[in-house]
């Protein structure tokens, strides 16, 4: 239930973002105002990862269910498949990610002096201390 209100509400949102999607700069308060609604809105569906043929079905959705028209497809039905479409988009972004992270950990282990830890934490001394080590106690300030 609580995600079909959130589903809802960024419909609605959206459609009202739509509205401006082709208007000129905002130049009022309330204009200024819809436009960062807008922004806040397109945060929440960032991890969607929309095309621009995506964006197009949902902004039709959208207007659709702002002005009342009859909807395209069963809400009841397609509903559920946000979530999972949402997870689906997710994993794709993570792998990337992930492949990502094991180049630049494969790259930061082989620099000169590099030393991998138990935990997998590549460390690298830029410049060695010369100073007594601190001790539980002490209170340091490092740069």
């Amino acid at each position: 239930m609580r995600f079909n209100v959130f589903c809802l509400v960024t419909v609605l949102c959206l459609g009202t973002t739509a509205a401006f999607a082709a208007a000129p700069e905002p130049t009022t308060d309330e204009q200024k105002t819809f436009y960062a609604l807008g922004l806040a809105i397109s945060q929440s569906l960032g991890s969607f990862s929309l095309s621009e043929s995506e964006l197009d079905l949902v902004k039709s959705g959208i207007a659709d269910g702002v002005l009342k028209k009859a909807p395209k497809v069963d809400l009841q039905t397609f509903g559920p498949k946000i979530q999972q479409l949402q997870q689906a988009r997710a994993s794709v972004v993570a792998e990337a990610e992930k492949k990502a992270g094991a180049s630049f950990l494969a790259k930061a282990a082989a620099e000169s002096g590099a030393k991998k830890t138990e935990s997998g934490a590549i460390l690298t001394t830029i410049k060695e201390g010369k100073g007594a080590t601190p001790k539980i106690t002490d209170t340091v300030k490092v740069h």
